[in-house]
């Protein structure tokens, strides 16, 4: 029994350097991912407003903090339960500070297009972060490096390609975007949006433990509306 467990941990070490090493190589396309929309939004004509930019930026990462104390209240529920209602929490959070700032400050088109392209800037920036991280637990060993691995196997994150993680940042940053603009034109849709975000977010938790063709094909369809929404609002 001791060797079969022994056999696990160093199939489940080598599958995790594997997926590290592989998505070490897709980071510059997840940074490509703000560029991208940047240059469309440049050359479209709408300058970027770069203070708006990095408000966005703050905005998630003080929703992403707001988190913590939740975490510590749930900390001990079962861990799926738990993890429900974090993830869940996400679109009362995200949306009624993207409101919030917005209110403050101003609800122009350039402004609200800058604070979500800053938006989704930073949680692309979060994501490699993460990889940063994971590869530098690419050689622990200990119990907690290990149970973390194994979630992530269980969870089949060390399986699927990089590739789905850099799709998945350009709809989620169109969804971003588009919330943005939506609430921008009309404040009242925060009451909308904090149910579809605290949705999408536990659709994909739920849908990623079975098939990441179905995560994406959800996220790439809400994105890809929510963002034309916005957009379309400005301008007809």
């Amino acid at each position: 029994m001791t060797s079969t467990s022994s056999a696990d941990r160093n199939e489940t070490q080598q599958q995790f350097q594997t997926a590290v090493k592989r998505a070490m190589y897709f980071i510059p396309l997840y940074l490509l991912v703000p560029a991208a929309f940047w240059l469309i939004f440049h050359y479209s004509g709408t300058e970027m407003e770069w203070k708006a930019f990095g408000l966005g930026a703050l905005g998630w990462t003080i929703a992403l903090f707001l988190r913590g104390p939740l975490s510590a209240i749930v900390m001990k529920m079962p861990k799926d339960k738990a993890a429900k209602i974090i993830i869940g929490s996400s679109g009362v959070f995200e949306e009624s500070i993207r409101v919030a700032l917005l209110l403050l400050t101003s609800m122009s088109y350039s402004w609200a297009l800058s604070i979500g392209q800053g938006w989704a800037a930073v949680e692309v920036l979060f994501t490699v972060i993460n990889l940063i991280v994971m590869a530098s637990l690419a050689k622990r060993t200990d119990d907690k490096s290990m149970q973390a691995k194994e979630m992530l196997k269980l969870q089949g994150n060390l399986n699927k390609s990089p590739l789905w993680g850099v799709i998945e940042r350009v709809f989620a940053s169109a969804f971003h975007i588009g919330c943005t603009l939506i609430v921008a034109k009309h404040p009242w849709t925060v009451a909308i949006l904090i149910p579809l975000h605290s949705f999408l977010n536990l659709a994909t938790f739920k849908f990623s433990k079975t098939s990441i063709v179905k995560t994406e094909i959800l996220l790439a369809i809400i994105g890809t509306i929510t963002f034309v929404a916005g957009i379309l609002l400005f301008h007809y």
